[in-house]
């Protein structure tokens, strides 16, 4: 694919006056590397936050990696602004990618390997080969669903459709830290979701009423705060990483955009309305919600969650018998009145997977949670219409 002829362009995109933190079209909220940095003569698996809730079948995302510079002075075709204004520059009127510049993958099947030999030009005593240097890599996403089999003819003929701005396209630029450094860094690794103080119970909707305002957190391992040494000009000093949360939602407004993980300050969820042009009502009642962290040293993880914009007018659920089941992969079934308005099932602090009305049956069904032990005989619906349930 060397002399595919890079033609995406990055689209032209006007938000109006809509918040950094609401997401509509397509979006590259997140990228990682796994492992979170490298030393020489090793490779990572490369994944990214690619959404798109405008599109029904997913978006697609190109991987192109430039070879690290041992030196650590930022000589890269990748670090050249004018790629992220107009990619053509990395092929110049040839077409073909430049030494050093390759195509690594496509969508969540691309990796990013550092030759054995990075640091051979460098003395065996140089600081650099300790505090690393930097692997740069282009990411390239169209809102548009692309074989990962596509020929090179399809693929330019998908950039061309870019460049001309009639799918939409972004740009992304993702670091990787290389170095023969011991302290290796790990990823942050996100746990629960919290609703005004309170973790909420795994997989389940959080129901929020139109207009209503909520506190979100994160939680995360503890592991998640990993100590390092830090080099400066004065000496090595003992750090422990700090993470920050970035927020998006498909609707409602977020206080918000980043947040520090462990501080005192918390995002406000404010519920979509149909009083607020600012905050409008969304098509359907489902809100997606994500969060992004990100460590001091450039490791990322992320979560998506999920709200439901209650509607008071309906009648609640009322659950009057509960079938449940004998092995794990046995539904668990409701049966009561109103059912098609049961939003979640909550057993073992974790809500059912699948869980969904069957409109044949009367009934409401869902499987236990992977790790639930069957024989659980107590559980709490939750309901669209966020009023308490019996």
């Amino acid at each position: 694919m060397k002399k595919l002829v890079l033609l995406l362009a990055l689209a032209a995109c006007d938000n109006g006056f809509r918040p950094e933190t609401r997401v509509v079209d397509l979006r590259i909220l997140g990228e990682r590397s796994t492992p979170a940095d490298l030393a020489p003569g090793e490779t990572a698996r490369l994944d990214a936050l690619l959404v798109d809730p405008s599109m029904s079948t997913p978006p697609s995302l190109l991987w192109i990696g430039c070879d690290p510079d041992p030196y650590n002075q930022n000589r890269s075709p990748c670090a050249d602004s004018n790629v992220l204004a107009d990619p053509t520059a990395l092929t110049g009127t040839s077409g073909t990618l430049p030494p050093g510049v390759s195509i690594i993958g496509f969508d969540d099947q691309a990796s990013y390997a550092v030759s054995a030999h990075l640091f051979d030009p460098l003395a065996a005593d140089d600081p650099i080969r300790q505090t690393g240097t930097i692997g740069l890599v282009l990411g390239f996403a169209v809102a548009e669903t692309v074989s990962p089999t596509a020929t090179p003819d399809e693929l330019q003929a998908v950039f061309a459709r870019a460049q001309a701005k009639t799918i939409k396209s972004i740009i992304s630029l993702f670091r990787i830290h290389i170095s023969e450094s011991p302290e290796r860094n790990h990823n942050p690794v996100p746990v629960a979701l919290l609703v005004d103080g309170v973790a909420w119970p795994a997989n389940a909707f959080v129901g929020v009423l139109p207009g209503s305002v909520h506190t979100f957190d994160v939680t995360a391992t503890p592991d998640s705060f990993e100590p390092y040494t830090q080099i400066t000009p004065a000496g090595p000093v003992a750090q422990t990483e700090k993470i920050q949360i970035a927020w998006y939602s498909t609707a409602g407004l977020l206080s918000q955009t980043d947040t520090q993980l462990d501080s005192n300050v918390k995002p406000d969820f404010t519920a979509p309305s149909a009083n607020d042009a600012k905050n409008p009502l969304p098509d359907k009642p489902a809100i997606t919600l994500w969060t992004t962290l990100r460590d001091s040293r450039g490791g990322q993880s992320w979560k998506s969650w999920k709200a439901w914009l209650c509607d008071p007018t309906l009648p609640s659920p009322v659950v009057i018998g509960v079938d449940w089941p004998a092995t794990a992969t046995d539904p668990v079934v409701l049966h009561g009145e109103h059912l098609e308005n049961v939003l979640d099932f909550i057993v073992d602090g974790a809500a059912l997977e699948h869980g969904a009305f069957s409109p044949g049956n009367g009934t409401w069904e869902g499987t236990l949670p992977a790790g639930t032990p069957v024989g659980s005989s107590r559980g709490v619906p939750t309901s669209k219409n966020c009023a308490p349930t019996r």
